[in-house]
């Protein structure tokens, strides 16, 4: 998989996550805000909620009873009310807390007058019908209504004449020991008269909605509303009872304890999960990235080893070298810092080991030229030299060491420009179809003749058939010489020499593909000559002896050698001897194309 596929995929898993862990906060916040709504519900309006609530948790025991919820029952205690369970003759199965001066049956009609307030009754009822497993439920639930008997007491020892309100002693006493107001109301909700009203905060005029909030929802308004409607002189009477645990005007809004909270739990969970998906993302995406800029920074500096831990230990990496689970996603990036890194590394070896090979060429150079330069300037400054008079012999003499001299910067000079032109590819000699076994023969036996060589110190294998090959015979021809002399000259002369021809792995398809051998049994090469060998800038002979070369033999050799399409191999190794092979096939041609 791709580095963009897993950044891909893993920004989608974590943004699918991030929205998971947001409906899930979401969800459990909500699922609070409605046991809330639904526990204050039930404070504010129990005989409609809770008695619903009951009979839905209500279950049917197997001898016929009812099991309730005892967290509703407990309700019902707080709020000082009593439940009774009915049968279709008025008869009570069940009850709870129900006081003595409630009935245990009621006759037919007589629970009506009770309910609708035809008939005096000292509780508020609440009625409530419903079916469960096939038995109908008929709940009677009753509060105290001191409120409504207070009211009623009022109003019937009460009388209102003259825009005065008159109460009888008794009642007062009772108003005031109830912290109670009483106010009466005209056809437009105005105030004609009020008894132990406060001084502040209670209205003097009521719309039709405020009566109805005030006595719908008494919580939001701290106290228990009740209004008798006089007929005969239109008139409202309104007593107000302040609630125990909820003074009057302390909380206009009885749902605000639950959005606020839920708001504001809301609000910190997701900016808590934001931060923290901050620095997760920071620590699974960010760190990494950090650790290739200071990798690569390091690269800049030419420090070219991974950043690494208090131990020595790349951050990527773990004790069995494999990457970190947070770095997987950028495995190819890291693979190609570190492949930058390796050859970077070899880059700056090969450029020291280049630098120094080219101080070693240039100084080689500078001693070679130097050295037949200071025979020419001596035997030049001998001739010139009056004082000596020199016969005819020595002048001759001299005059050959001052050619021979110059021959050799010559060869040296044009060995330079041939590497230069090998390396840029602005040689490229003529080739033609040759018979390869007859040309080496002939330059063997050229090679055997030469004195500095010795006798019988090379040996020439043909192949047994007719080999051809495409090559350029002046250059073919330096290249023997330059592989023979480098056999014969830098080793023991005891050494010897084979040169073999081969025909190719495609001989008999194609013409062209041939291989030559050059064998000895010398003192070999370790494995760093073997890879300087077919440098320019270095050289395997001695400086001080120049007619054993320029230094820049092998060079020109490689280089020939590919101008013609082929290719040369050596394998050496020190007291084995050394064996170079001249290669033309497909692969080398193929490779050159």
């Amino acid at each position: 998989m791709s580095v963009r596929r897993r950044l891909m995929t893993r920004f989608i898993g974590l943004l699918a996550g991030t929205v998971v862990l947001i409906l899930v906060i979401g969800g459990s916040i909500a699922y609070w805000v409605i046991q809330q709504l639904n526990e204050a519900s039930l404070v504010e309006d129990f005989a409609t909620v809770g008695l619903d609530q009951l009979i839905s948790t209500a279950e049917i025991l197997p001898d016929g009873s009812v099991k309730y919820d005892p967290g509703l029952l407990k309700r019902i205690d707080e709020n000082n009310g009593w439940l009774q369970v009915l049968d279709e003759q008025g008869r009570v199965l069940d009850a709870f807390h129900t006081p003595s001066d409630v009935p245990n049956h009621y006759k037919p009609g007589e629970l009506i007058s009770y309910w609708q307030g035809q008939k005096p009754f000292p509780y508020r009822l609440y009625l409530l019908i419903r079916e469960r497993e096939g038995i109908n439920f008929t709940l009677l639930y009753g509060e105290n209504n001191q409120s409504v008997t207070m009211l009623e007491q009022a109003y019937n020892g009460g009388r209102y004449a003259n825009n005065k309100l008159e109460l009888a002693s008794g009642q007062q006493d009772i108003i005031r020991s109830a912290d109670a107001y009483l106010q009466i109301l005209d056809e437009q909700g105005q105030e004609m008269a009020s008894f132990n009203k406060p001084a502040a905060g209670i209205p003097d005029s009521y719309s039709i909605q405020d009566l109805i909030l005030r006595t719908r929802y008494p919580i939001r308004y701290g106290m228990t509303t009740v209004t008798r409607y006089d007929e005969q002189n239109h008139s409202t009477w309104m007593l107000s009872v302040p609630l125990a645990d909820n003074p009057a005007g302390s909380n206009v809004n009885p749902f605000g304890f639950i959005f606020g909270p839920a708001l504001i739990a809301l609000l910190v969970s997701i900016i808590g999960l934001l931060i923290l998906l901050a620095v997760w993302y920071a620590n699974l995406f960010g760190y990494p990235m950090l650790h290739m800029l200071q990798w690569l920074q390091r690269l800049e500096r030419g420090q070219y080893e991974e950043p690494a831990g208090p131990r020595g230990r790349p951050h990527s990496q773990k004790k069995n070298g494999k990457w970190r689970r947070k770095y997987r996603v950028y495995t190819e990036v890291l693979g190609s810092i570190q492949t930058l890194s390796d050859t970077l590394r070899q880059d700056k070896e090969l450029r020291r080991q280049t630098d120094s090979l080219r101080e070693e060429w240039i100084a080689g150079i500078t001693h070679d030229l130097k050295t037949p330069l200071s025979s020419l300037q001596g035997y030049a400054h001998m001739l010139e030299a009056e004082k000596y008079q020199w016969t005819t012999e020595e002048v001759r003499e001299f005059a050959g060491i001052m050619v021979d001299k110059s021959m050799y910067m010559d060869r040296l000079v044009n060995d330079l420009a041939m590497t230069y032109r090998l390396r840029s590819g602005g040689y490229q000699p003529p080739v033609e179809l040759t018979d390869i076994n007859a040309l080496l023969q002939d330059l063997v036996q050229r090679a055997e003749r030469n004195p500095a060589y010795g006798e019988g110190r090379i040996t020439f294998q043909p192949a047994p058939a007719q080999v051809q090959g495409y090559v350029h015979v002046p250059s073919f021809e330096r290249i023997v010489d330059n592989l023979t002399a480098n056999a014969l000259l830098h080793n023991p002369p005891d050494t010897k020499l084979i040169v073999r021809v081969q025909p190719g792995k495609e001989a008999g398809k194609e013409a062209g593909d041939f291989i030559v051998q050059f064998v000895d049994d010398g003192r070999g090469m370790d494995q760093e000559t073997v890879w300087k060998l077919f440098e320019r800038y270095y050289r395997g002979t001695d400086t001080g002896a120049p007619d054993v070369g320029s230094g820049l033999g092998m060079a020109v050799t490689k280089g020939l050698i590919e101008a013609m399409q082929g290719r040369i191999e050596v394998h050496s190794s020190p007291e084995a001897g050394t064996e170079i092979r001249l290669i033309w096939d497909a692969r080398s041609r193929a490779g050159r194309k």
